[in-house]
């Protein structure tokens, strides 16, 4: 006897192979067999006569670490199909959790969480206390693991720090971290060189593991991004995951993917293991704060709210942003913040804000950082669809949302890419196309509702 029957599906396996018709027999959470099957042979059955019937599909780069605890039946995946997440991606991890930057982790992170845990074992407890709607599993951040051991420092770490890193890294790999991720755009990951990250990056060649990297810089230095991330893949030994990607540098589009996508080719046939994820959209999504330039974040949040609100280090910050943002302001549109006051704001770009403020972009940006406590999301316009088009094409890009787990009523604008079928001016609608989830075997969505079963595992390494 079976527990249930999926019944005249046309099944797309995921190996490549023809798509066929048969029935689906799953029994305690796995699929027992395929092949035709009476009505009597399982407890409960489903018609899926002119639908296809696929794997769960996997999300290799979310950020549901972050929201799992407050969205835990992962409403807004399943409903896209996705039965299992990797989080803990661009170099933010909720561990390890160091009681004297605890402030700084919460701010880096997002503020979300209650940290009733020190290290990933106790993260990956939690969640499974709690239950969720998705399969998780999760990567070791190494801007929280710097964050733990420096703070928001940007010198160099000594051997005594690197030795801690690494030591911390080794003992995440243990507790079942998937791999370590950087984020080397955003402080304190960004203080790092790539002799630092190689150092961390030996104890994943002993514990075993891959380094997904979200790259230095994704603009004008796209291509020696890609050279440093080959070179710290083949200086540690270990394999490297591209996060998202892409290329944010419009005198760039249509010329700097032709060349990354070589130089990750010519690695590969050199024996380099090198995958990239990607996500289909023409908008990148990320915290306001990464618009300020990274030295003004040094000692932390406090610090860097006492630098904007100097008269004199502002005009230095903003000479800095108003040249890297040059003719780009208006592609920066708020997604969330935190504040009542400023929640007029959602789905307006800084440049339309500042208009109405009687303000500049980069004050605006500098303003509302200040006032949110860094509790403020930005949606970015600036991808090409050609660009995006040939890099998906390739066979080592996998799609990834780099979105997050969240209910359909969250509140703001945020990035569409953690729905389906929503526009960027309204974000928040249910998939459509996908009749029915199964997770581990139990029926987790259904014509666009899910059914708070809460099926997922969580996933150690």
């Amino acid at each position: 006897m079976y527990d249930i029957i999926i019944r005249n599906a046309k099944i797309i396996d995921g190996t490549g192979a023809a798509a066929y018709n048969s029935d689906i027999a799953i029994r305690h959470g796995k699929i027992a067999s395929i092949g035709t099957f009476k009505e009597t042979d399982a407890k409960e059955s489903y018609d899926a006569k002119g639908l296809i019937a696929t794997p769960g599909f996997i999300d290799i780069h979310t950020h549901s670490d972050k929201t799992l605890i407050t969205f835990p039946k992962s409403e807004s995946r399943l409903l896209q199909g996705i039965t299992t997440e990797i989080g803990g991606n661009c170099g933010i991890s909720p561990f390890p959790v160091s009681s004297r930057y605890l402030d700084d982790l919460k701010l880096y992170e997002g503020g979300r969480l209650p940290y009733e845990w020190h290290d990933t074992k106790g993260f990956l407890d939690f969640l499974e206390s709690t239950g969720t709607g998705t399969n998780f599993g999760c990567l070791a951040g190494h801007g929280s693991i710097r964050l733990a051991v420096m703070g928001y420092s940007s010198k160099k770490a000594s051997i005594e720090e690197l030795e801690k890193m690494r030591n911390l890294t080794k003992q995440a790999i243990k507790q079942g971290a998937f791999g370590m991720s950087t984020g080397l755009i955003y402080p304190p990951g960004s203080y790092a060189d790539a002799d630092e990250i190689i150092y961390i990056l030996k104890a994943l060649q002993e514990e075993g593991g891959y380094y997904a990297t979200h790259m230095r810089n994704e603009r004008e230095y796209l291509i020696d991004s890609v050279k440093e991330s080959i070179a710290v893949s083949k200086a540690s030994g270990v394999p490297l995951q591209i996060s998202h990607h892409k290329s944010l540098h419009m005198p760039l589009w249509g010329k700097a993917v032709y060349e990354t996508t070589a130089l990750i080719e010519e690695a590969k046939d050199q024996g380099i293991d090198i995958c990239c994820d990607q996500y289909p959209y023409a908008a990148s999504a990320t915290t306001l704060s990464s618009d300020i330039p990274s030295w003004a974040f040094e000692g932390g949040i406090d610090k860097l709210i006492e630098r904007l609100n100097n008269p004199f280090t502002r005009a230095k910050l903003k000479e800095e942003a108003d040249l890297s943002h040059k003719g780009r302001w208006h592609c920066i549109k708020i997604s969330w913040l935190a504040s009542e006051k400023n929640r007029w704001m959602i789905g307006k770009d800084v440049e339309e804000i500042g208009r109405l403020t009687g303000k500049s972009a980069a004050d605006t940006v500098f303003d509302l950082v200040a006032e949110e406590r860094n509790m403020v999301n930005e949606v970015d316009f600036g991808m090409s669809e050609e660009d995006i088009e040939f890099i998906m094409k390739k066979e080592y890009v996998m799609p990834g949302s780099d979105g997050e787990s969240y209910s359909l009523d969250f509140g703001g604008q945020p990035h569409p890419r953690n729905e389906d079928t929503p526009t960027y001016e309204n974000p928040k609608k249910a998939c459509k196309g996908i009749r029915k989830v199964f997770v581990n075997g139990k029926l987790a969505a259904s014509d666009g509702a899910v059914t708070n079963c809460k099926a997922g595992k969580i996933l150690r390494k």
